[in-house]
């Protein structure tokens, strides 16, 4: 009997009311992530990481946004669900200003934002100096609370 390993889009919802209910509990208003483990199990989402920003934020209430390259846009739309919040950024703009907006949409203008412990330096810095007012801490104890696997997968050989 052959097996499925498509993860339903139900699944995926679930997993990111499950990680807002930890924001709730741990005081966060959203979270950041960069392409990577938590990603992939948050939203399903496969993408190689590259200088070009390309991030979801999930707000402690309403849907996530991601946050892409203009010229990767159509590529993108076929891997994230339907509907989706997309945000896209061309060569002479910023990506975190995008991220800083959709914080801003999202009614982040204050408090406490968790990025993904595997953001890059420039990424994390890009948004600070645009939403400066904000709290930035590690989303690994949110992360972990809402049982987000965070674990590298082994390289395939």
């Amino acid at each position: 009997m052959p097996q499925t390993t498509e993860t339903s889009a139900a699944t995926y919802r679930a997993r990111i009311e499950k990680l807002q209910q930890a924001m709730q509990e741990f005081g966060l208003e959203a979270v950041v992530l960069e392409p990577g483990p938590a990603m992939l199990y948050l939203t399903g989402v496969r993408w190689g990481r590259s200088e070009r920003t390309f991030a979801v934020v999930v707000p402690l209430k309403g849907e996530p946004a991601y946050v892409l390259p203009g010229f990767e846009e159509t590529r993108a739309r076929e891997l994230v669900h339907p509907g989706s919040d997309v945000r896209i950024w061309q060569e002479d703009e910023s990506p975190y200003q995008r991220i800083a907006d959709v914080l801003k949409d999202r009614g982040v203008a204050s408090g406490r934002v968790g990025m993904d412990a595997s953001a890059r330096f420039f990424v994390f810095d890009g948004i600070r100096k645009l939403a400066p007012k904000l709290e930035y801490v590690s989303a690994q104890p949110v992360l972990k609370s809402a049982g987000v696997d965070t674990v590298q997968p082994a390289p395939r050989r």
